[in-house]
């Protein structure tokens, strides 16, 4: 009887050493859950930057992660939804322009209800072309003097990704080395790393130098 009443004593203690385990867990991935979801709020050099060309800054757009294709979405429902962050519109070069930081989040398992939290940040810079174009999508794969190894090519239309990848746009790219896709009437570079506001105006450059290899009657044509 005696042996019986320490039992379940041990199995009460291991039952409320868990439970208290379990509670300092679920605390601990609630807190890094909301440091992740967290608005930061304005960042005051985007403000600064966009001030001083008259474009527009909002520190997140809870609609622009999903716009665009190929962009990394949510896998695990134990992780926040992506979003994106320091969202700038206006005009460059004539065209109407969208930057934004896109984060998507990912959870590794450390032991047994405990989990690491990363965070991954894409910077997209895109110019509406105000006409749709085919689907078109240049992946980079590895470095490689060769395009065909360089590039993963997607299209809805082999006519037009032929025409648009002539040899001085493969030598472009070779050199560039960023993520571009035809999106509805969207041309997209993507690049990997967070949106830093001194990236802005040299990324809308490289994107205005893809845009000027695009042969001319494929910007209308469609």
């Amino acid at each position: 009887m005696l042996a019986d009443i320490e039992v379940v004593h041990v199995l009460a203690a291991g039952l409320l050493a868990y439970t208290s385990y379990a509670a300092v867990v679920a605390t601990v991935t609630g807190v890094r859950m909301r440091r992740l979801t967290r608005d930061s709020g304005p960042d005051t050099a985007y403000v600064a930057l966009c001030a001083s060309h008259g474009w527009t800054y909002a520190s997140r757009d809870e609609g622009l992660p999903a716009r665009f294709q190929m962009m990394p979405t949510r896998m695990d429902s134990a992780v926040p939804e992506p979003k994106a962050v320091n969202v700038v519109t206006g005009t460059y070069a004539g065209l109407a322009f969208l930057s934004y930081e896109h984060r998507s989040f990912e959870r590794e398992r450390l032991v047994q209800g405990l989990y690491r939290y990363r965070t991954e940040s894409l910077h997209l810079v895109g110019f509406d072309l105000e006409h749709l174009h085919p689907w078109l999508h240049l992946q980079p794969r590895r470095r490689s003097d060769s395009f065909e190894r360089a590039y993963a090519v997607e299209t809805t239309r082999t006519s037009f990704s032929r025409a648009v990848l002539h040899d001085e746009m493969r030598d472009h790219l070779l050199r560039s080395r960023a993520r571009y896709q035809f999106d509805g009437t969207w041309l997209v570079m993507v690049v990997d790393g967070p949106a830093r506001p001194d990236d802005l105006e040299p990324r809308l450059a490289d994107l205005t130098a893809f845009l000027d290899l695009v042969p001319d009657h494929l910007l209308n044509r469609y």
